[in-house]
């Protein structure tokens, strides 16, 4: 890996650098969840956990990248080749992103100081272009371009977990069993391709696109509403449909999109501490004295949660997603 600046040397070296154009993939990985994981424990499990989580990605991984950065709950890296190495450098780096999605949970296994629950997911967002790499002589202090942006905003579509690739990327170059295993989408992305669809590949297909990312974004705007209850409160309203009130108007005929979150069950049939489920409901457009409202049935809903062993009191959310002018 090629060296970096850290603290004072950035500064130092700033008046010699100079930049150069090359070709690089620009991966960002962010564990999912790091943010309430870190609520479940003390700081100091914090700081060891990403000094180890880090240390192992960096090393298994990100060896031969030319910049690794820290991003507070990931890491951004930037890995530069010549056209010789284009092959290989693709298909390592998407080959190594299913293989970290898969292992994540049991990355530090075998480190006998994790004795406590560490995040289980992380989404990852790959791209290929030109970059500007800020150098002074042999020391690399920073990366820019418009690749970096877009691995960053597909990292964000990436969600509960998995890999979004810029389809540009060069996905023909990949051995027939991992392209095999991506779905195609496309979307638009703010600040990147607000109004003109990029095509992506994704894996796997558990991924949960955002619906807004699906449409132009200056083109309509997207309202969300979302409440909280339990599986003991739907029951407690069974044989009744629940009226969700929404601010304004949806777009005539267009379609409300339910999702209902809730804590992952564990093996054991426990509350995961760190992973969440998602999943579609039907929820239907309702008119009433003038005021608009979503309806979903709340019995099925209930029923649902408990064949899937959902506590009676655990928090269950519910949000509806409806475009307006």
């Amino acid at each position: 890996m090629g060296a970096s600046a850290v603290d004072g040397d950035f500064r130092k070296n700033l008046d010699s650098a100079r930049g150069i154009a090359e070709f690089v993939i620009a991966l960002n990985l962010d564990i999912r969840g790091f943010s309430s994981w870190s609520l479940t424990v003390d700081s100091a499990q914090t700081a060891l956990y990403i000094k180890k989580v880090y240390a192992k990605l960096i090393d298994t991984y990100f060896a031969e990248a030319n910049l690794v950065k820290p991003t507070g709950d990931g890491l951004f890296v930037v890995r530069a080749f010549e056209e010789s190495q284009l092959k290989e450098v693709v298909s390592s780096t998407v080959e190594d992103a299913i293989t970290i999605v898969k292992t994540f949970e049991s990355l530090c296994d075998d480190d006998d100081m994790i004795n406590f629950d560490v995040p289980e997911d992380v989404g990852i967002g790959i791209a290929r272009g030109s970059a500007c790499r800020l150098a002074s002589d042999a020391l690399t202090l920073d990366y820019s371009g418009r690749v970096l942006n877009l691995a960053s905003r597909l990292m964000e579509l990436a969600r509960p977990r998995g890999v979004i690739l810029d389809a540009m990327l060069g996905v023909d170059l990949l051995p027939d069993e991992i392209r095999d295993q991506f779905q195609d989408q496309t979307v638009y992305l703010k600040g990147v391709s607000p109004d003109v669809p990029i095509p992506v590949k994704y894996w796997p297909h558990e991924v949960e696109i955002d619906e807004a990312a699906k449409h132009p974004i200056g083109e309509k705007r997207w309202k969300h509403e979302t409440m909280t209850t339990s599986r003991r409160e739907l029951e407690a309203s069974e044989g009744r449909a629940y009226r969700f009130p929404l601010d304004q108007q949806p777009i005539a005929d267009h379609e409300l999109m339910c999702t209902v979150e809730h804590d992952a069950v564990t093996p054991g049939g426990r509350k995961s501490q760190t992973r969440t489920s998602i999943f579609d409901f039907p929820v239907e457009i309702v008119e009433t004295a003038g005021r608009v409202a979503a309806r979903f049935d709340q019995g099925s809903l209930a029923e649902r949660l408990k064949r899937n062993d959902v506590g009676p009191t655990w928090e269950i959310t519910v949000k509806v997603a409806y475009r307006v002018m």
